[in-house]
């Protein structure tokens, strides 16, 4: 037991994105894990967690983390596949669309990995990615607080609708 921070990782689809200049999506990139662990330790000093809830499609993030020893953290994920989300450079809404990909498998893992981090007693991620901004919303609709958190983005601007 004890408590939990709840980490979003965003490596997938999006990555690719951000470095199009014609994309629709902001002039932000994807984050290395590396400055997710330096968040991580900031919480652990700060707030003595060191459980931490790991929400990504990233396959290669996940075989990191099994094969390297982290003793200060104590990592736990929802086991199942994430090579569906790596397999082409498509965005996942057009793998689902073409029905290249599992929507059923897409949708339930989304929605826990969501409601796993909402649930959890801190937060680190990106704040421009609308699946972290939904996990902190919902965390402060349930709660009724705003959980400590960490954005290694954008700052909270109080919707997900904002920019």
């Amino acid at each position: 037991g004890g408590p939990l921070m709840g980490v979003h990782v965003r490596h997938g689809d999006s990555c690719t994105k951000w470095d199009d200049k014609h994309s629709h999506l902001p002039g932000t990139k994807c984050v290395d894990f590396e400055e997710y662990l330096e968040a991580m330790e900031v919480m652990r000093e700060q707030y003595g967690v060191s459980r931490a809830f790991i929400a990504t499609d990233d396959t290669a993030l996940i075989e990191q983390i099994e094969a390297h020893d982290f003793p200060e953290f104590d990592f736990i994920f929802v086991p199942f596949d994430r090579k569906l989300f790596s397999e082409s450079d498509w965005s996942i809404e057009l793998k689902m669309l073409m029905a290249t990909m599992d929507r059923r498998m897409v949708t339930e893992t989304t929605l826990i990995d969501i409601f796993l981090l909402s649930q959890c007693d801190y937060f680190i991620g990106t704040l421009s990615s609308h699946f972290g901004a939904l996990a902190y919303e919902l965390s402060w609709a349930n709660k009724g607080y705003h959980t400590p958190h960490i954005s290694l983005d954008h700052s909270w601007s109080g919707s997900l609708l904002a920019p």
